[in-house]
């Protein structure tokens, strides 16, 4: 729940600002609620889940302002920034007789949630990805080798339980390749700069990967 001051503003009257505040909100579709800060910006998808409450001690056309309270529902519940991303690229072949090219990828989580991370890698070629556990267990340095793809397999893969872990580009059902092996850990909150190892095999000089960092806050401003 939020309360909203609306008022004349931008040579529009109250009324005409009033309706496009409420033009922008439904029960059926999200609005992007943004909040920045000198920290940044930060979002959340919201919608309504009763009629705004309005109730004036006086007509607002005299004063050409009133106060609104929304109350709202949001599917994700975090404060979201934009997403970080890190990428390497191959410098030489590996197919062949060549040997796999490695190197890594710098990732961080400053917020004060887990970060599930999102990988793209390029085809054709075979890739293999870190699933560290960040803890001192057996699967602290735990990697996973991804199938093998060919020219148009370009992959998107989601650590994230709660999506659907690979896909192809071309849509073929590469997951079913995995034989039940699935990416396990998330990247703890407040984990400094770390760079994770990766490489590939079988793919031409240029190769690419790329890390995807989600930035989901509890709060929309602090916690850093």
């Amino acid at each position: 729940m939020f309360g909203v001051n609306i008022f004349e503003t931008g040579g529009r009257s109250w009324e005409a600002v009033d309706s496009a505040w409420r033009k922008a909100w439904a029960y059926d579709r999200d609005c992007v609620l943004t909040i920045t800060t000198d920290f940044g910006a930060r979002s959340l998808a919201l919608r309504m889940s009763e009629q705004p409450d309005f109730k004036p001690v006086k007509d607002p056309h005299l004063k050409q302002w009133a106060k609104i309270v929304m109350t709202c529902t949001a599917g994700n519940p975090w404060w979201v920034e934009t997403d970080v991303t890190a990428t390497w690229v191959s410098p030489t072949d590996s197919t062949g007789n060549n040997p796999a090219q490695s190197g890594t990828v710098t990732v961080s989580n400053p917020t004060d949630q887990p970060m599930w991370l999102r990988w793209v890698c390029s085809a054709p070629g075979q890739w293999t990805l870190p699933d560290f556990s960040w803890a001192n267990d057996a699967y602290a340095a735990r990697t996973i080798t991804l199938p093998l793809t060919g020219s148009g397999q370009d992959l998107t893969i989601d650590t994230d339980p709660m999506e659907e872990m690979i896909v192809a580009k071309n849509a073929t059902p590469v997951w079913a390749q995995m034989a039940g092996v699935s990416f396990m850990f998330a990247v703890p909150p407040y984990t400094p700069a770390t760079a994770l190892p990766v490489s590939v095999d079988s793919a031409p000089a240029g190769a690419s990967v790329m890390v995807v960092q989600p930035r989901n806050w509890s709060r929309p401003w602090g916690l850093q």
